[in-house]
């Protein structure tokens, strides 16, 4: 056989094919659209908060730069920053440790750094910049809030700077602040000027001090290479090259932290991608397979004339490639755009401080590209084979009246009944029936589980995890969880909780006092700790310094006796809370530790716990979980700390200086407007308190559902318009394929009502087909999926709502009417004669 190059008449044949059926073209165009659209935007979500993720344990780390050599002399220094494949470096010199003590439980590292250092360490000057002067120094917000230093250039800040074990005490000049997050940064840092590093650090023998562990005038050279893949290979090849052996550090938020870490992380992501695919393949493939049906004539036409199989499959998925090309673009640019609205949305659901970073990686669009096509070429490979398979005489032959097995006639006394009929019609074609069924219920079985997720949050539940009352009176700094310091610039004191109190219409003021403190660590403690700081990473220590120190991070509260009816029987673990016990000052209730391995408790009801200044002794009462009387508390956790609550006379004793964290207001109910009005005018009166109502909560919960509302319902109704397109798609291409069938029909002596009433009814048992698999998979799935869900989401309420589901049933038998009507009047626009020649 010879062979023929014959690309450029297959790709001319697919073209005229595309240009014969333009309806068919746009909705395989807006289904690529729509399933590129979808899967750009889980690219760009995805990558997006894992770069979010990065940039926030970047800070955690220290700086975004890829790796580091650490406690070098200057002369090292010099040697590895002329390596090549090193293209920016920034140098941090070890000066000491902050000994002021204020400073006791967050250390503040003192060290010189340069402009390149500060701006791979995300030193963004509010004001001010690295000093010069000798006195100068730089300082971040909340250190200088610690100090109770004013934010002003040029401000007096008396530190005591310990450095290689002896201490010097010297009144700085601020020449420069930055924000930072206390509870992000692994430590505080300080910096100060070459001038200060030569007077009192410069002769310091660098050999000496990395001996005796301070590492006083040790250098860390901090490096960028061309990009953060396999640093630690860069990193070992820079120190082959040149010869040294010194401890080197990879930057882990590049790639130990991150989405990608966990497999699990990725799961909701995948499911989603894998569901999206699922929905434009079902619409996809059917438009495919109706048409390879519909056109099947012409195929077999080719097939006689001489074109292969292989080439009518190549000439489908030219086709195919065609549309893709057309749609790709769009699909991208929409998607993108989608993810980008909607990243500030979902990174709102965590509570964690997270700088939202956006991506543009290329991956995106590669990722999201490779996805849509292998959806388009799984679609439209198996119609391929199948017009590829058909033989010339029976593609010649067919007249879209037979599909599937033959049956045997049926005798009737009646005659035909046209409800059967249409049954029949619909069951004679199963795979056909399958695939609407399934895009159709996918879509909208997903709309009822977000419906019912979203029916299931509970405003009150919402509400009492952080407001017990009808107002809170707090610090404006202990809302910002910025650091509490016990000098006069405190705004909620004992006065003004008691000038709150006597306002006309308050009922009852229950207050909240709070103390960070430590613990010291008991042999039970130390047990649980030192499995965990053997395996955890050494340039990001959590257990090891708890268990060198010696002592457990603790918050400790006091409680009015308002707050005990707040507390749930749900939020305790092990024990029972006894309000007259619990009065008498003998007991606390303590709270669970977060640690690597779960939820763990450090003590069980009945063991006892020293607390306070004094160490007074404290029988463990229960034990709660370690979101327990979330509202009383701070909004951030100490990592393997726990919470310890007391009554407030108790922890006054044991903590003399504890702060008033929060005091709330229980109105009389007919005194409430006056109230609101005495209260809002004394906070507004005293600068530093705010003020929050039930009411501002609520509007927070009703901006957290309309956010979820956008992210889910904009899902379900993507995929939900997949399923309703290929539903309309199928019943009008269905009833195009059948017309020499329903010609035949006519002139046998059906009628056109008749006929139009079996089409009616096929569509009719379509959507109560529909309603059957909703109402028994649907609604199973919707129970078993979202109770699960709702079991493990704070502030949800698991509520079964069966709404979406009827009410979606009359809904699409009226889309079914009406596309049955106004399809059947164009067709039967031609004679009965014109159609039956069709076939000729």
């Amino acid at each position: 056989m010879i062979g023929t190059n014959n690309r450029r008449t297959i790709f001319r044949l697919a073209k005229k094919s595309l240009r014969a059926s333009p309806l068919r073209n746009w909705i395989i165009i807006g289904a690529i659209v729509l399933t590129t659209l979808m899967i750009t935007s889980i690219f760009t979500i995805t990558l997006s908060l894992n770069k979010s993720m990065e940039r926030t344990q970047m800070k955690t780390a220290g700086g975004d730069y890829h790796g580091s050599f650490k406690y070098l002399t200057k002369e090292q220094v010099d040697t590895l920053k002329q390596h090549p494949s090193i293209k920016e470096y920034g140098t941090s010199l070890v000066v000491g440790w902050v000994a002021n003590e204020v400073f006791k439980t967050s250390p503040i590292e003192v060290n010189l750094i340069d402009d390149l250092m500060a701006k791979h360490s995300f030193v963004q000057f509010i004001e001010g910049g690295l000093p010069v002067e000798e006195d100068g120094i730089v300082m971040n917000t909340w250190a200088l809030e610690k100090l109770g230093v004013s934010l002003q250039l040029g401000a007096d800040v008396p530190l005591e700077i310990d450095i290689n074990g002896q201490k010097l005490s010297k009144d700085f000049k601020l020449s420069g602040y930055y924000k930072a997050d206390q509870h992000v940064a692994m430590a505080g840092l300080a910096y100060v000027s070459q001038n200060f590093v030569d007077k009192y650090v410069a002769q310091m023998d660098p050999k000496q001090t990395k001996l005796s562990g301070t590492y006083v005038n040790t250098t860390s050279l901090n490096v960028m290479f061309n990009n953060s893949w396999d640093i630690q290979e860069k990193v070992d090849k820079v120190l082959a090259d040149t010869g040294l052996d010194v401890p080197t550090g990879v930057n882990w938020a590049y790639s130990s932290v991150s989405l990608f870490n966990d497999p699990m992380n990725l799961l909701p992501y995948a499911a989603l991608i894998l569901v999206i695919m699922l929905s434009g393949y079902l619409l996809i493939y059917n438009i495919f397979y109706i048409s390879v049906v519909r056109d099947i004539k012409f195929y077999g036409l080719l097939k006689t004339i001489g074109t292969t199989p292989r080439q009518l499959k190549r000439m489908i998925v030219t086709g195919a490639n065609l549309l893709f090309i057309v749609a790709l673009p769009i699909g991208l640019a929409l998607g993108y755009g989608l993810g980008y609205l909607l990243i500030p949305m979902l990174s709102s659901f965590s509570d964690e401080p997270r700088e939202i970073s956006y991506s543009i990686s290329p991956w995106i669009f590669i990722g999201a590209a490779i996805f849509s096509y292998i959806t388009l070429r799984i679609s439209a490979s198996k119609p391929g084979r199948m017009a590829a398979r058909v033989s010339p005489v029976e593609a010649v032959k067919y007249a879209g009246v037979s599909e599937g097995s033959m049956r045997g006639f049926k005798r009737t006394r009646h005659g035909a009944k046209i409800y059967k009929m249409a049954l029949g019609n619909l069951l004679r074609s199963k795979k056909k029936l399958f695939l609407m069924l399934a895009s159709l219920s996918l879509g909208l079985i997903l709309f009822s589980m977000i419906y019912t997720l979203i029916s299931s949050l509970n405003v009150n539940k919402y509400l009492n995890a952080f407001i017990s009352g009808d107002y809170v009176v707090k610090d404006e700094a202990t809302e910002a969880n910025m650091w509490v310091t016990d000098n006069e610039s405190y705004a909620l004191t004992e006065e003004v909780s008691q000038a709150l109190e006597e306002l006309n219409g308050v009922e009852r003021l229950d207050k909240v006092y709070f103390k960070e403190d430590t613990l010291p660590i008991s042999d039970r403690i130390r047990v649980l700790l030192e499995p965990l700081a053997e395996t955890e990473k050494p340039e990001m220590p959590m257990y090891s310094p708890i268990l060198t120190s010696g002592r457990m991070p603790l918050q400790i509260y006091g409680l009015d006796e308002g707050w005990y009816d707040v507390l749930n029987p749900s939020e305790i673990v092990a024990g029972q809370f006894d309000r007259e016990k619990f009065n008498t000052g003998k007991y606390v209730l303590v709270t669970e530790a977060l640690l690597d391995e779960g939820y763990k408790s450090y003590y069980q009801p009945g063991d006892k716990v020293e607390l306070g200044v004094d160490g007074r002794d404290y029988e463990v009462m229960a034990v709660l979980k370690s979101d327990g009387l979330y509202a009383a508390g701070v909004k951030y956790y100490s990592i393997a700390g726990f919470r310890a609550f007391l009554p407030t006379r108790e922890s006054k004793l044991a903590e003399p200086d504890s702060i008033i964290l929060s005091a709330t207001l229980h109105l009389e109910p007919n005194k409430s407007d006056q109230a609101k009005s005495a209260i809002r005018a004394y906070t507004d009166s005293v600068p530093g308190l705010l003020m929050k109502s039930r009411d501002d909560y609520k509007a927070e919960m009703n901006g957290f559902i309309t956010i979820f509302q956008t992210v889910g319902y904009g899902l379900s109704f993507i995929i939900g318009l997949i399923g309703l397109m290929n539903f309309m798609n199928t019943m009008i291409t269905g009833m195009i394929a059948r017309r020499h069938e329903f010609a035949i029909l006519e002139s046998i002596g059906m009628s056109k009502k008749q006929l139009r009433k079996m089409l009616i009814y096929e569509g009719l048992y379509v959507v109560l087909f529909t309603a059957v698999i909703l109402g028994t998979i649907g609604v199973l799935l919707t129970y078993g999926l979202i109770k699960t869900i709702t079991e493990n989401i704070a502030f949800t309420v698991f509520h079964m709502d069966v709404l979406p589901i009827a009410a979606s049933i009359p809904i699409l038998a009226v889309i079914s009417i009406v596309i049955t009507v106004i399809a059947y009047k164009v067709l039967a626009k031609d004679t009965v004669v014109a159609r039956l020649r069709e076939a000729e």
